[in-house]
C-alpha cells in the first residue's frame, strides 16, 4: 500500500502556489509534502486505520455528518492563505456520517 498519494500532494502543491502571492512552487511543494507527513503522522498515532474525510468531502460523497459528532481527529496544517499561517482540519469516520435525504 502506498503510504503517500503523490496525485494528491502535487494537486495540494499546485493548489497553494495558485493561492499565495509571492511563494514559489518549491515552497508549496514542501508544505503540501510537510501536510501530507503531519497528516499521515497524526493518524497513526491516534490508532485511527478506518477512512476518514472532512465534512465536505463526506458531503462530496453523498453523505452528511450527524449532528453534534465530534471529530476523531483533528490536525493543524500549513496554510499560507491564513493569518496565523496554520489551519485545523476536522476528520470524520463513515460510522459518524448518514445519507443525505432528499
Amino acid at each position: 500500500m502506498k503510504k503517500y498519494s503523490l496525485k494528491n500532494i502535487m494537486h495540494s502543491a499546485w493548489s497553494i502556489y495558485r493561492k499565495a502571492e509571492g511563494i514559489t512552487f518549491a515552497a508549496a511543494l514542501r508544505m503540501a509534502w510537510a501536510n501530507a507527513k503531519t497528516y499521515n503522522e497524526a493518524k497513526a498515532a491516534a490508532g485511527i486505520t478506518e477512512t476518514v474525510r472532512e465534512w465536505y468531502a463526506w458531503f462530496a460523497a453523498g453523505r452528511e455528518v450527524i449532528h453534534e459528532s465530534k471529530a476523531v481527529l483533528k490536525v493543524t496544517l500549513l496554510d499560507p492563505m491564513t493569518k496565523s499561517g496554520t489551519r485545523v482540519h476536522s476528520y470524520f469516520t463513515e460510522a459518524q456520517t448518514r445519507p443525505i435525504e432528499a
